[in-house]
């Protein structure tokens, strides 16, 4: 039986060319969704989605290309979805880095802060006229259990004193306050927002770490889940109908858990939020 769950939904995944992106896009696509792929690498992109239209026979599957790194590419993302598509039913916000030194972008902000967590503010923010226009509809953001290990230290939200796990940890801890807190805001507009915790995935992601570090995720893989059981649990959040009107939760293994009160706290999560407006709003010219 051919499975239509998502048929006339349309779907957009950052970061879908590889790993739990790429699995959660088959998955979706599987189900009828039209998949609008993200990824950095126009090659890398291209390779990709013929994989999945080989593998689903699905012909709607877009490709849009764009660095994340960038606050002027992440603009060009937002503007380039809502010109080609009338509708967006749901973001996966699944793109995410984790490097072993302090790398600045062209905006002049830390590497990791900008991808994990201030591309996915700016970008829902810029697209959710669509996602409200398209209601019901869903975001998702993809986050870590290593938001546990993190703070919101606003004297050093670029790491630049202290830089190490710490970067990853808190922007991490960032994207789950902000899940958070666009839940509370988006009460009553048809649109919610939930937190996937896809677990210990087998991926590229911490191959440019320091070695103490690869040779540690090196002992783990044999006990790291798949791509493809790790996008479960997005795929469960994106496409279940008991899933529609639950909002501001933390999804992992296919239930709701519980966050500790750190993630909780509304007034670190309003602040983040005024700092975050501020920070995106200073490049608001590209």
């Amino acid at each position: 039986m051919i499975d239509t769950t998502m048929a006339g939904r349309n779907v957009l995944i950052t970061g879908a060319t590889s790993g739990i992106g790429q699995a959660a896009a088959r998955a979706l696509a599987e189900r009828g969704a039209t998949l609008i792929m993200v990824g950095r690498d126009e090659q890398r992109g291209q390779a990709a989605q013929r994989r999945i239209q080989e593998a689903t026979g699905a012909e709607g599957v877009q490709l849009l290309l764009a660095d994340l790194a960038s606050q002027r590419e992440v603009r060009r993302l937002a503007r380039e979805v809502t010109s080609r598509f009338g509708q967006l039913h749901v973001l996966v916000n699944n793109a995410g880095v984790d490097v072993g030194k302090r790398v600045v972008t062209p905006d002049g902000l830390e590497l990791t802060f900008a991808v994990n967590y201030l591309a996915p503010f700016l970008l829902t923010n810029l697209l959710l006229d669509l996602l409200k226009a398209s209601a019901l509809s869903r975001i998702l953001n993809v986050v870590s259990g290593a938001h546990r290990g993190g703070t919101i230290d606003f004297d050093d939200l670029q790491s630049e004193r202290r830089f190490g796990q710490r970067a990853y940890n808190n922007s991490k801890l960032a994207l789950v306050q902000f899940t958070y807190e666009l839940a509370n805001r988006l009460q009553g507009t048809g649109v919610t927002a939930n937190c996937v915790d896809p677990g210990f995935v087998k991926t590229g992601l911490g191959a440019t770490m320091p070695l103490g570090y690869r040779i540690v995720g090196a002992l783990m893989w044999p006990f790291m889940s798949s791509p493809e059981k790790g996008a479960e649990t997005a795929v469960w959040a994106a496409a279940s109908p008991d899933l529609s009107q639950v909002t501001g939760s933390y999804l992992k293994g296919k239930r709701r858990i519980e966050t500790d009160s750190k993630t909780h706290d509304q007034a670190v999560a309003a602040r983040l939020w005024k700092v975050s407006e501020t920070l995106v709003a200073s490049t608001a010219g590209g």
